[in-house]
């Protein structure tokens, strides 16, 4: 980790292959000490289709998160979104590949929405997460929105009724 905490930034993990297949080690008390990360939940996102886009969500405060994503399974194109109105770069989107080849994590500090589209069928995400879920505290905004100017990669977007039903902006920050 060469960034301060407060950054999205890709943490590479170890990896080691051999005839049986591969071992991977994603969590390492020591690097989890250094980002002063606890973990209350662990969920994972299973996607069928080449296309399908979640997000752009975050959880808001008190209970706002950092997260852990790995994808283990596939390719992703990850966006993390600025949500601090506070911030010079407030609503800057910043993207990330990930791959199950790559075998590296994106750690998300308090401050940033999350989403990725999926650039192949059957993908896998992992994530880790500094708070547990809370839907009165669950929030998301449109990721087709024109004002973040995210170029997603393929055309064809899968979204749930949640995600197509967020607004087109209007967003105030956190």
């Amino acid at each position: 980790m060469t960034k301060k905490k407060n950054y999205p930034q890709l943490i590479n993990y170890f990896s080691s292959k051999d005839v049986r297949g591969e071992f991977c080690k994603i969590f390492d008390k020591k690097l989890f000490k250094k980002l002063n990360f606890k973990i209350k939940e662990i969920n994972f996102s299973y996607n069928k289709k080449k296309g399908t886009l979640r997000g752009i969500h975050f959880q808001d405060v008190p209970k706002n998160e950092e997260k852990l994503v790995c994808c283990v399974k596939g390719k992703v194109f990850d966006i993390v979104v600025n949500i601090q109105k506070k911030s010079k770069n407030f609503l800057n989107c910043k993207s990330f590949n990930l791959d199950e080849n790559k075998k590296q994590i994106l750690y998300i500090p308090k401050g940033y929405a999350h989403g990725f589209q999926t650039l192949c069928d059957d993908c896998t995400l992992v994530y880790l997460h500094s708070e547990n879920f809370s839907k009165r505290l669950d929030r998301g905004f449109h990721a087709l929105s024109k004002d973040l100017k995210i170029k997603w990669p393929i055309k064809k977007k899968i979204m749930s009724k949640k995600d197509k039903n967020f607004k087109k902006f209007k967003f105030q920050g956190i």
